[in-house]
C-alpha cells in the first residue's frame, strides 16, 4: 500500500498502525474534528488490515515458498548427480 519503512519489522509496523487506529478512533469520540478524524480512521484501518494480513499470511507464505524452492533445488541436484 505505502512504501515500507525498513527500520521496523512487519510485526512492529502492525502494532504501530493498530495503535494509531485506536488513537484516531479515540480522537473521533473526544473532539469535534469529525471529518479529518474519519478520513484518518479509514486510512489507519486500511494500513492496519494490510499490515496484519502481511504478517499473518504473506510473510509465512514467502518463507514456505523459499523452503520449497530449496528442497526442489536439492532434489534436482541429486537427480543430476545420479544420472
Amino acid at each position: 500500500m505505502l512504501t515500507r519503512y525498513t527500520g521496523m519489522t512487519a510485526k512492529k509496523q502492525s502494532y504501530l498502525f493498530t495503535f494509531g487506529f485506536v488513537l484516531t478512533v479515540l480522537g473521533m469520540g473526544l473532539t469535534d474534528l469529525w471529518l479529518p478524524m474519519v478520513v484518518g480512521a479509514i486510512l489507519m484501518a486500511a494500513l492496519m488490515v494490510e499490515s496484519w494480513v502481511r504478517v499473518a499470511h504473506i510473510i509465512p507464505l514467502h518463507k514456505e515458498l523459499r523452503s520449497l524452492q530449496q528442497q526442489l533445488d536439492k532434489l534436482q541436484h541429486e537427480n543430476r548427480s545420479q544420472e
